[in-house]
């Protein structure tokens, strides 16, 4: 992905831990709607999921649409076009003097001035990319939706973030969700000519940014007797507002076996406040309830109550087995 200018349970747990998200790069501002023409030949399926990543965007503050045209050729180069298509390698090379190699996806911005005013941008996916099931479970696959995500934003000015978790980095995937350097760096990108609204937004994370690495969460041990305990570890909380400190959050652990629907919570945790643009990560311990069925179960955190961003308000770590 390439950017190209020309606890224990019941617990409360304290601010100590929470740290202020590292600066994020943006550089470039848009001041009016940007449209982005989508040139496909054979199905809208994948223009689809783009259409419906660019939504996530546009919920911090909207700005990028998307427009389709079924055609046989793409227009390249700086045409005054902003758009969105899948190029072979060799027609990539051709057109903008790229070759794929390991890319999943370019994005090609011409402004005016050095961080200037967006005038246009092209956005290329290496159509060997097929794998569009949803990411729920780490570790994550790399799927088009992400590469979507990502690629969007750096047309909405963001450049790669690599210090905390982030759909804009240029590393380990993530899932097609945004973080707070995502959505924080897009909103005061904004607020260079528009003036967004920040929005109440809690978010629970099953990976977490350690020692300048990415680390997905694990369980330790997973398979765990009934009334037994087990790690949880690398997980992360987020606020992801720019500026407003979410009351009391709190967030739910429980079980769901993988052939039923019955749900067994472990307990809850939770902070008596949490700041804007700050984030936690660390390790939680939980028990298995004495008498528990043996099975296989899926493990969830959630959060209780509501957001303004229903996406990254529940977390699916891994399975554990209890014998």
């Amino acid at each position: 992905m390439t950017r190209f200018w020309a606890g224990a349970l019941g617990a409360v747990l304290s601010l100590i831990g929470i740290a202020d998200a590292q600066a994020f790069v943006v550089c470039g501002f848009h001041e009016r709607p940007f449209i982005m023409r989508a040139i496909f030949w054979n199905s809208e399926f994948w223009v689809d999921m783009v259409a419906n990543e660019a939504g996530k965007w546009n919920a911090v503050h909207p700005v990028v649409s998307v427009d389709r045209e079924r055609r046989s050729t793409v227009p390249t180069g700086r045409d005054n076009l902003n758009v969105i298509s899948w190029l072979s390698d060799a027609s990539l090379q051709s057109a903008y003097g790229e070759a794929w190699g390991t890319s999943v996806g370019i994005t090609l911005i011409w402004s005016d001035g050095e961080c200037g005013r967006i005038v246009e941008a092209d956005m290329i996916f290496n159509p060997s990319i097929t794998l569009f099931t949803s990411q729920r479970q780490v570790p994550y696959s790399l799927g088009f939706q992400e590469i979507a995500l990502h690629e969007l934003g750096h047309a909405l000015t963001l450049d790669h973030e690599e210090t905390t978790p982030a759909v804009m980095t240029d590393g380990v995937a993530v899932s097609n969700v945004l973080y707070t350097q995502d959505k924080v760096g897009w909103f005061r990108s904004a607020q260079f000519r528009f003036s967004p609204q920040d929005k109440s937004d809690m978010g629970i994370f099953p990976l977490r940014a350690a020692g300048g690495a990415k680390r997905y969460a694990t369980i330790s041990p997973s398979t765990v007797a009934a009334g037994s305990t087990f790690t949880v570890r690398d997980i992360s909380v987020e606020n992801l507002s720019s500026g407003i400190t979410f009351p009391n959050p709190q967030f739910r652990a429980f079980l769901v076996p993988i052939s039923g629907a019955f749900i067994t919570t472990l307990g809850t945790f939770n902070w008596a406040s949490f700041c804007g643009f700050c984030s936690w990560g660390g390790n939680l311990t939980f028990s298995v309830p004495a008498g528990l069925t043996p099975g296989q179960y899926r493990f969830w955190i959630e959060l209780s109550g509501s957001d303004n961003d229903l996406s990254n308000n529940v977390a699916q770590i891994g399975l554990v087995t209890v014998p």
